[in-house]
């Protein structure tokens, strides 16, 4: 996918969510889905996952190629970062550490959407700072498929965000 592609795709995905989600009260927005994640706690997970890539996205140009290096091998397209993402999900391995969503005493669900908004933007704008080379050779972590170019950490947050719409959708008949 292109930058533009990229940009339209994830901006679609989030506002999507958004749209869908404004009309569900809170009551339903914080219960649990069968013995899953609330839908409160599948957009805080979203939420961590794009504040922590724009803290490392809003680095220098210069740390990113310092700190992760370049790739040693051929860039992955959409469909197999999905695939190395699903393998590894395959072996049962679970959100861990600071994105395990614990909701704060006495969450608000215009707080939270705000702010899955506010991030998800960000993340979006981030797309700007870099040219369609600097995707493909400026390099990040990501906490299980390990190093990844900009713009594959692009298509996981893209399929990230889908994987989790599912989610919701899978427990709730207006969403």
């Amino acid at each position: 996918m292109t930058k533009p592609t990229l940009k339209e795709a994830i901006t679609a995905s989030f506002s999507t969510i958004a749209q869908e989600l404004a009309s569900v009260d809170e009551k339903e927005f914080f219960a649990p889905i069968g013995d899953k994640w609330s839908i409160a706690e599948n957009i805080l997970h979203l939420t961590q996952s794009a504040k922590t890539l724009n803290v490392g996205l809003a680095l220098p140009q210069s740390v990113l190629a310092e700190q992760f290096g370049k790739i040693d091998r051929p860039q992955m397209s959409y469909d197999e970062v999905v695939a190395s993402y699903l393998a590894i999900l395959g072996t049962g391995l679970k959100a861990r550490g600071a994105f395990i969503p614990e909701l704060p005493a006495n969450p608000s669900k215009a707080v939270l959407m705000s702010s899955f908004i506010k991030h998800h933007e960000a993340l979006v704008h981030f797309l700007d700072t870099f040219t369609e080379t600097e995707l493909d050779e400026l390099c990040i972590k990501h906490p299980v498929l390990k190093l990844l170019t900009i713009r594959e950490i692009y298509y996981f947050m893209y399929y990230h965000i889908g994987h989790h719409h599912k989610a919701i959708k899978a427990g709730f008949s207006n969403v």
